[in-house]
């Protein structure tokens, strides 16, 4: 069997996977915000050589948890578990964090060297199946390729991506914007679909770590805050298309449902009924957009007559996301849960 736990992450993103319950394993898909920690903490205390950490990005609503997990001297960090992270030479500890003084900051990097813990990189490489096994769960990388991080180490080392990521870690929900209550007519959204960002000009999220993952006769798609053109770009070169689908158990959709890291293109190369989206909904950005629920539920069926079910870690306003009408008879089935479980029982 294989287990999926999602935590309250806030607005990021915090997974576990758990298998093999005769020698049991475990993979920890991000770490959420600082808070996030706090329902962590028991299911990481004993983590050990055949468990696994891995951190998608460096975004605060990533890797937060991480850095209160390293401090906790009551859960101190197994050097013997693995790390897999792209950019750790990125990050300096919060200025809120007993880690370091307001004034200073010590890299990510630093940090895990002095507890002799070493990140294992995950990248698309050329010249390489970027399959990578983990006691028996299978990874294919899909994202990010070597270009994106020598791209975002460049700007960062030039403080033009990091003081957005200073920016973005200090926000207050409620403070910066409000959601709109204009609900956009759907046909108008299908007609005028949002366009993708540029990965040059989002470096941060387009250097996510996004795989599909095996174990047994199950197959997820973790997608981080991953662009959907170079996601494309790899299932294109996987020889994913619309006539080719992907076919996968659960889709764990990108960047907790912003409207501009799902694509019709990328809808219709997987065959799917079954999304998770990771979100408390709260501002700024009031994730999930309802372009994106719009184009799941217009492009992500496996048949017009089979139901979607859109799981998330938290309740979704869904007065602001859909219609009444479209509640009714858009075939969508909304659950919250902690924790998924594959097969279930």
């Amino acid at each position: 069997m294989l287990r999926l736990d999602c935590f309250l992450a806030g607005k990021g993103d915090s997974f576990m996977l758990s298998w093999n319950e005769e020698d049991p394993h475990r993979l920890l898909i991000d770490t959420g915000n600082q808070n996030t920690y706090r329902f962590l903490k028991s299911r990481v205390q004993d983590f050990g050589k055949h468990d696994s950490i891995l951190v998608t990005h460096v975004d605060y609503d990533h890797v937060g948890g991480f850095f209160k997990w390293l401090k906790d001297k009551e859960t101190a960090f197994n050097p013997a578990s693995k790390v897999f992270m792209n950019t750790p030479e990125l990050i300096l500890a919060p200025s809120d964090s007993d880690l370091v003084g307001v004034e200073h900051g010590v890299k990510l990097e630093e940090l895990l060297r002095s507890r002799g813990i070493q990140c294992i990189s995950l990248y698309l490489k050329e010249n390489n199946d970027n399959l990578i096994n983990i006691q028996g769960l299978s990874l294919h990388i899909l994202s990010p390729k070597e270009e994106v991080i020598k791209g975002l180490i460049a700007k960062w080392t030039a403080n033009e991506i990091y003081q957005q990521y200073v920016y973005s870690r200090n926000q207050v929900d409620n403070k910066v914007a409000a959601r709109d209550e204009r609900l956009i007519e759907r046909e108008h959204i299908l007609s005028n679909q949002p366009i993708p960002h540029n990965w040059e000009t989002d470096l941060l999220n387009a250097s996510s770590i996004a795989f599909i993952l095996e174990y047994k006769d199950f197959r997820l798609l973790f997608l981080g805050d991953a662009n959907p053109l170079l996601i494309i770009e790899e299932l294109d070169r996987k020889g994913y298309t619309k006539e080719n689908q992907l076919e996968i158990d659960l889709f764990k959709v990108s960047h907790h449902g912003s409207k501009h890291n799902t694509t019709q293109d990328l809808l219709e190369r997987i065959k799917c009924s079954k999304y998770l989206i990771s979100t408390d909904g709260s501002g700024p950005y009031y994730h999930p957009s309802r372009e994106t629920l719009i184009l799941i539920s217009t492009y992500g069926r496996i048949s017009n007559d089979n139901p979607i079910t859109i799981y998330s870690n938290y309740p979704l306003p869904l007065d602001k996301l859909l219609t009444a009408e479209e509640q009714n008879t858009l075939n969508l089935d909304f659950q919250v849960i902690q924790f998924l479980k594959f097969p279930e029982e």
